[in-house]
């Protein structure tokens, strides 16, 4: 039972949508099989309560069908109940769509001819529209639906009348409508596109069926998200204008609550790729403009799944700031956003990040102290903090300790089944480069040692080695 697919998902449903789901099934209207019900019952039950499922038979035997079991009957009977649930998942999203539902319910009157409730509704469509936040391809699509059906209720008398009388506005706002939908959407598949190419290195051409030259001649006023989603595509193939930059973060911060949370994203991940690509080309001031989005898309809950943050980018967070000397800016955020990460990731998140904090201030001390409460049963702060203790060692000049701790780190780099092969090689390189550090004396060991670490593409913490080592030629 666990294996079948209504299990799995209705295990990830909140208890809120589990009650919901319920309350769907057990309509008349949905759901007319008892046995579906049933079923439904003692799954959402058994996941509320965290209890073990019975085998099969057994539940078969609890429901309320007079047929004998089968193992056939019973996957047709979780089958039913799954298709329920698509159902319902259809009637969840159509809920949520106040547009979709009005226009929904114009088409059905057009075609059933209620004209008795075409004016009313159609005020009260205009109303929703104008109410609407959300604002990009969908809104105009759904407005331009809206147009369609009101010129479609209109006979063919009261159409000639407008255009004797010169009243064309609802055909150039249905035309406007579908040509911001279809703008929109053209220049998202644009954006995408190049997304991949640039990930994967292609230089294929994909058609998108007309010119972007062509797209660009058709102008639209007061519509943010056309404008945004040009400068996205632009931003992406002028990757060095700034100007193009700040032009879109000034457009985003204002209009972005004019976007749905998907799109919201897509706009965010445009400005920080960008802002990263500028760092690594040597742009360190693009550090500072990288928390800046980050810290926007925080408060706007942009980069929240669920208002939890990801570890990923609490930790891009913290690399970020410390490489700019922002600590207190860290500190304040590592302490102020740990809450906002998955509870059993938080206390080793606070700890290692806050020992990150201590090293970069050079209080090597407080950075053990942090160091020695993270938990390493998590594989990735098992070796990272590690690779922390063995440099906070070094700064300490605590090189019996430091021998030991990078012997002992080269071993469990040996040993260890969970690593990939090239991270093993990463960390691997890390604790034989350290260990060279405490025994060569000499310029020229230091030197050939600086060269192979200069040369070598995996190897952790390369900056730092590199730091130390011109530090020691220094004293010479």
């Amino acid at each position: 039972m666990e294996s079948t697919r209504i299990y799995k998902v209705l295990n990830l449903l909140t208890v809120p949508q589990l009650n919901r789901f319920i309350k769907f099934v057990q309509s008349p209207y949905h759901n007319v099989n008892a046995s579906i019900e049933s079923l439904a019952v003692y799954l959402i039950k058994s996941i509320k309560n965290d209890e073990e499922l019975l085998d099969k038979e057994t539940i078969w035997q609890t429901l309320s069908s007079k047929k004998e079991f089968t193992d056939l009957r019973f996957r047709k009977l979780c089958n039913d109940l799954l298709e329920r649930f698509e159902k319902f998942l259809i009637q969840e999203n159509l809920d949520q769509n106040h547009m979709l539902q009005s226009n929904l319910l114009l088409d059905s009157i057009r075609k059933n001819r209620y004209e008795i409730l075409a004016e009313k509704h159609i005020a009260k469509s205009s109303t929703e529209i104008k109410r609407e936040i959300d604002q990009s391809s969908n809104y105009y699509l759904q407005k331009y639906f809206f147009k369609k059906t009101i010129q479609n209720l209109k006979s063919n008398y009261e159409k000639k009348v407008d255009l004797k009388k010169g009243k064309l506005d609802s055909y150039d706002e249905l035309s406007k409508n579908l040509d911001a939908f279809y703008i929109i959407e053209k220049l998202r598949i644009a954006t995408d596109m190049e997304t991949w190419k640039k990930m994967y290195k292609s230089d294929e051409s994909i058609d998108l069926g007309v010119s972007l030259e062509i797209l660009e001649k058709i102008k639209f006023d007061n519509i943010p998200s056309v404008d945004i989603y040009r400068l996205m595509y632009d931003v992406y193939k002028e990757e060095s204008n700034t100007e193009l930059y700040y032009e879109l973060k000034e457009k985003a911060l204002t209009h972005i609550n004019s976007f749905p949370k998907d799109e919201q994203r897509e706009i965010f991940d445009v400005l920080v790729s960008f802002s990263i690509k500028l760092v690594n080309k040597g742009e360190i001031i693009f550090l500072k403009e990288t928390l800046l989005l980050y810290d926007w898309g925080i408060k706007e809950s942009i980069i929240l799944n669920k208002g939890q943050l990801s570890p990923t980018t609490f930790r891009n967070y913290v690399v970020a700031g410390l490489r700019i000397s922002e600590f207190d800016k860290v500190e304040a955020f590592i302490k102020n956003n740990n809450e906002l990460l998955e509870k059993d990731r938080r206390e080793n998140a606070l700890n290692f990040n806050l020992a990150r904090v201590a090293f970069y201030r050079k209080e090597f001390d407080e950075c053990l102290t942090y160091l020695n409460k993270v938990n390493y049963d998590d594989i990735w702060y098992n070796v990272n903090s590690k690779m922390l203790l063995l440099a906070a060692y070094y700064e300490l000049e605590e090189i019996e300790v430091l021998d030991s701790a990078v012997d002992a780190f080269i071993l469990f780099c040996r040993r260890d089944k969970i690593l990939d092969a090239q991270k093993k090689t990463q960390y691997f390189n890390f604790a034989k480069s350290v260990k060279k550090l405490t025994k060569f004396n000499s310029d020229k060991k230091l030197k050939t040692l600086k060269e192979k670490i200069e040369s070598t593409k995996v190897i952790g913490n390369k900056p730092w080695l590199l730091e130390k080592i011109d530090e020691l030629l220094k004293n010479k």
